[in-house]
């Protein structure tokens, strides 16, 4: 291939010149490094007191020109960090210096090392005597420290009297950069301890929040003030799902509630400061998303969200879609699920099958919390399922639901995250089967009945019971009911009869009563299958299991679901004959005492 010497040239160049660029970003990084190396040797080597403040300064200046988003700060010796806490405890220290240190530090405590040992020294007491004077960089100091230390620093620091200086700052401070700086802090520390959230919540913080929140929505047009709301929102969230009764401000202040959704539902004015920065964008519409769903529990605050326009339109249309940010789905999901929990527009949802759609294709994405959120909202979505209202159901049995939720039944129970993947993800598939016998032969055919049998073993109470229920449904197929009782279903379901809890013992009463109810008859004759079954029943000692339920009065409310149990074993010979005996055996009792029998299952004699 013949290229012309000119175009050969200017391809030259192009490469040059790119090669150029990365050169010369490669070493100003790695020149950076290396004086920030040999600065701090010489620091920590250097005898000299005045000279040692002299490198202290060319350490910081040094510090400044890193680029810390490319590469971690080189502090390697241990003696370091010690150093700098002891010459600025020292009280003859100049103001100069103290500011040099204090900024060194506060630049070098995004390091994880930095921050255990500033923990380990008890750097806490050293940095409080200088938050009054140099308050800004001691805040980001410590809330860096929070982010890695957490719960051990914000217990430190709620008991070193922290939170009430930084409140009192928030509510003082004439310098609007402060804000955020304070709201960052206590955002982390929120997370952390819900000692803090109590505190800001007794100290009425919220009033002051809604006015900072109203100053910062007004002032949107002229800055971008994403940030600062977002970290609003964060602690609105926090303290509203702590103490209830604060979202009473929320209903009664007429414009909070109508601003969030204005922010989320987009403003065309400032689409400008959206595309300088969208990440800023995501994290602040993920926050008022996550905090909308925390409000949709108040019925007040409900009726404010969804006044004018349903915002679930508009969450499905722009967020649930977007691939660009996970925390933006996972906050689009939360306002979803808690819709569908809630029943808030839940019809809606459920008509509309490209929302189906769009929830079960992110079962693609992989993620924990998301699958997580996903698996809870379908769950929502299909629990008011009945016999007669398959419709719920319909869109996701026909989007494959059954096939693309399997693999979730693998993920190992480690944690109660996982274990609530898989368990409501057996929840899904039980209330597809319940009013669909399409989703009966599909469990069928891909083998899920064998995994759920499987499943009645698990360690965690809810999978086990999950598992109990959805089997209930599975065998509501005759042709379902070999494969649960040749992999020994029933020999495991005998085991949950030992549980503690009476809804593992009414999801075993109701797949007994689904395995003696459907099958029965076969052209007009009861089936062989069902003799098999209920002798199997009677071999494993599962209907003595349910006599003896029927003989507690613990077990009372159970105890129309067993008679049912019993109208339907009723017809083979030798549980007839049984109860026949109970019944004579109750009269008997009733002429003797003039008091009902214990066991009084009275059935036609016929």
């Amino acid at each position: 291939m013949n290229i012309p010497p000119k175009k050969l040239l200017l391809g030259s160049l192009l490469v040059g010149s790119v090669g150029a660029v990365c050169y010369d970003v490669a070493y100003h990084l790695f020149h950076s490094e290396d004086q920030i190396s040999r600065y701090q040797k010489q620091y920590l080597n250097e005898k000299d007191d005045e000279k040692k403040i002299k490198i202290l300064s060319q350490l910081n200046q040094s510090l400044n020109n890193h680029d810390l988003a490319q590469s971690k700060v080189p502090f390697t010796s241990k003696k370091l960090i010690p150093s700098l806490l002891e010459t600025l405890e020292k009280e003859t220290i100049d103001p100069q210096t103290q500011t040099v240190l204090i900024e060194i530090m506060k630049k070098i405590s995004c390091e994880k090392r930095f921050c255990k040992n500033f923990f380990r020294l008890n750097g806490f007491k050293i940095i409080f005597k200088y938050l009054k004077s140099h308050f800004s960089d001691c805040v980001v100091l410590l809330t860096n420290v929070i982010k890695f230390e957490k719960k051990r620093a914000t217990k430190v620091l709620f008991n070193e009297g922290y939170y009430p200086i930084l409140i009192k700052n928030l509510r003082n401070t004439k310098n609007t950069k402060q804000y955020s700086i304070i709201l960052e802090s206590l955002t982390w520390s929120c997370e952390y301890s819900s000692d803090v959230v109590t505190f800001l919540y007794e100290e009425g913080i919220i009033e002051l929040l809604i006015e900072l929140f109203q100053k910062y929505y007004d002032n949107r047009l002229s800055q971008n003030c994403s940030n600062e709301l977002s970290l609003i929102c964060s602690l609105f969230k926090d303290i509203c799902e702590s103490h209830k009764e604060a979202r009473k401000t929320f209903a009664e202040n007429e414009e909070i509630i109508p601003n969030l959704l204005h922010l989320i539902e987009g403003e065309s004015e400032i689409e400008e400061l959206k595309e300088e920065e969208p990440e800023s964008n995501y994290t602040l519409h993920s926050d008022i998303l996550l905090f909308l769903s925390g409000l949709l529990e108040s019925e007040e605050c409900s009726k404010i969200i969804f006044q004018k326009e349903n915002p679930l339109t508009f969450v499905f249309d722009e967020y649930l879609g977007s691939q660009e940010d996970l925390n933006l789905i996972y906050a689009a999901l939360t306002f979803i699920s808690t819709c569908t929990q809630l029943s808030l527009y839940k019809d809606e949802i459920v008509a509309t099958k490209e929302h189906t759609k769009q929830i079960i294709d992110l079962l693609e994405i992989g993620n924990l919390k998301i699958l997580s959120l996903i698996v809870k909202t379908l769950k929502f979505l299909s629990v008011s399922v009945t016999l007669n209202n398959p419709v719920p159901v319909g869109p996701m049995i026909e989007l494959e639901i059954i096939k693309k939720i399997l693999p979730l039944l693998k993920i190992a129970h480690t944690d109660k995250e996982s274990c609530d993947i898989v368990s409501n993800s057996i929840v899904v598939i039980g209330n597809c089967c319940l009013p669909s016998e399409e989703a009966r032969k599909q469990v069928r055919e891909l083998n899920v009945v064998q995994k759920m049998v499987g499943l009645l073993d698990a360690k965690d109470d809810k999978i086990r019971i999950n598992s109990a229920f959805s089997l209930a449904n599975m065998i509501m197929d005759p042709l379902n009911q070999p494969i649960f009782i040749k992999n020994e279903g029933l020999e495991k379901t005998l085991n949950l009869f030992n549980s503690e809890a009476n809804l593992a013992l009414f999801g075993v009463v109701i797949l007994i009563r689904n395995l003696a109810a459907f099958g029965m008859e076969e052209n007009g004759k009861i089936s062989k299958q069902w003799t098999e079954n209920v002798d199997k029943l009677i071999e494993i000692g599962i209907i003595q299991k349910l006599f003896s339920l029927m003989g507690s009065e613990r077990y009372s409310s159970l105890y129309n679901i067993i008679f049912e149990c019993f109208m339907h074993l009723n017809n083979h010979p030798v549980i007839n004959h049984m109860i026949r005996l109970i019944n004579q055996q109750a009269n008997v009792q009733t002429q003797q005492t003039g008091q009902s029998g214990q066991n009084p299952l009275f059935f036609s004699q016929n």
